[in-house]
């Protein structure tokens, strides 16, 4: 964050690329953003980073999984603190690919969903654009 900003309440200041990456790493939940004809739609998801590439699972024949490869998505994590009217929010731009066993183990990650409905499909996003920003408490 700048250091040079100035913290008065409800000032709302820019979080550089490297600090969204940060916070995109520190969060477990953030909610995928895609365009459908009845209008946005936004669903939670946990995921993991790879380099700048957020990971999670998804079913197959979803919102989700059809628009993997389709066009491009959003990602948004953000943590928000009303008693004291502050937070911050990161929102990832770009698009997203299936990726499979073998670069899984590469990477050696596999993100658990929360939930015990089983996940095949293994959805990584590449961000284009990366920003955030941050609300300073009152």
């Amino acid at each position: 964050m700048d250091l040079t900003a100035r913290w008065f309440p409800g000032h709302l200041a820019e979080i550089d690329r490297d600090e969204c990456l940060e916070l995109l790493g520190r969060s477990e939940v953030g909610r995928v953003g895609l365009g459908e004809p009845a209008g946005p739609l936004v669903l939670p998801v946990n995921h993991v980073m790879v380099g700048e590439g957020i990971v999670f699972r998804t079913v197959p024949r979803t919102a989700i999984a059809d628009h993997v490869g389709a066009g491009r998505l959003s990602y948004q994590v953000d943590e928000l603190g009303s008693c004291m009217s502050s937070g911050w929010s990161v929102l990832a731009r770009g698009t997203a690919d299936f990726v499979d066993g073998p670069w899984l183990e590469e990477h050696d990650i596999e993100p658990e969903p929360w939930t015990d409905v089983r996940r095949t499909l293994f959805v990584r996003i590449t961000p284009t654009q990366i920003t955030g920003r941050r609300v300073l408490p009152a």
